[in-house]
């Protein structure tokens, strides 16, 4: 079934092509009749809740406020005809469609180049310092929220549009662990991009999959991935990457986190003496006896 569209308009915007679903609206890519440029549509079904929508359009305004090269950019926040509210945001993909990070690690085997890996990297990481200053988080980033445009920028897509939904109440209590996620997360893309393998416990250390590898990698990765120990910030991630010629006192830096206690040593700590002899079998008292 062909997705083409015929003299449906939003505006200035010929809507060309459908593109399916993305964070709940329908996407399409248009045409903009004043400047003869495509352009991404987002069109939201109509909401009947006025609650709700006001949610949805503050929060699409929060959203418009994040100029960032490597932040999908929304150009204008509006209702169409039948009060269905819609997004207009730059059209990254090519001829063929939208291009996800996840398509290109797909058509690459798995995996980026060494230098690419590592840039993709530094956008990423850039991205987010730069939205949290804008007190805007995320959480965890998927590669397929990731667009790629023709030059092979990376760009997130509708960054932070989740969370901001939510009510401030539900997210301020959460944001250091959102925080976290997010730079665990991508951590994970990199070490993806770099290895062509995934995450695991048992993760097999990057310079033993790519030679010549600076071991300074290994140690990036140990870090960014240990879920209690981990970066401290996006700068110290940022910082800590093995492009930096000063990493090394950056990886060197250890968080003053609060030990773990474990259950095990917690019950042998409250345990009485009298409980603890008692509890010794007849058998065990006699051979400590002899």
């Amino acid at each position: 079934m062909s997705t083409t569209l015929r003299n449906e308009y939003f505006g200035p915007y010929k809507l060309i092509r459908s593109m399916g679903n993305a964070h709940g609206a329908s996407r399409f890519v248009v045409l903009c009749n004043r400047t003869d440029t495509n352009y991404t549509l987002y069109r939201f079904e109509h909401i009947s809740s006025a609650k709700q929508r006001r949610t949805l359009f503050d929060t699409l305004l929060k959203m418009s406020v994040l100029n960032h090269s490597h932040l999908l950019k929304i150009e204008s926040v509006s209702y169409d005809d039948s009060g269905r509210l819609c997004v207009v945001t730059p059209y990254t993909g090519n001829h063929d469609g939208l291009v996800t990070l996840d398509d290109l690690l797909l058509i690459r085997d798995g995996k980026l180049g060494m230098i690419e890996a590592a840039r993709a990297l530094e956008h990423l990481l850039d991205a987010i310092r730069y939205a949290h200053l804008q007190q805007v988080v995320n959480g965890s980033i998927h590669q397929s929220n990731i667009l790629v445009d023709r030059y092979g920028c990376l760009q997130v897509q509708f960054y932070g549009f989740d969370l901001l939904m939510q009510s401030s109440e539900e997210t301020a209590h959460k944001r250091t662990t959102q925080v976290a996620d997010e730079i665990r997360s991508i951590v994970q893309l990199g070490y993806t991009m770099m290895t062509g393998l995934t995450s695991r416990n048992d993760r097999i250390a990057p310079s033993r999959v790519i030679k010549k590898l600076d071991r300074n990698w290994d140690t990036w990765f140990d870090i960014g991935l240990d879920p209690i120990d981990g970066f401290e910030s996006v700068e110290h991630a940022i910082q800590a990457l093995p492009t930096n010629p000063n990493c090394d006192q950056w990886l060197t830096t250890k968080n003053i986190r609060v030990p773990q206690v474990h259950i095990g040593s917690m019950l042998r700590r409250f345990r009485t003496p009298t409980s603890s002899r008692s509890s010794r079998s007849p058998a065990t008292r006699n051979l400590r006896n002899r």
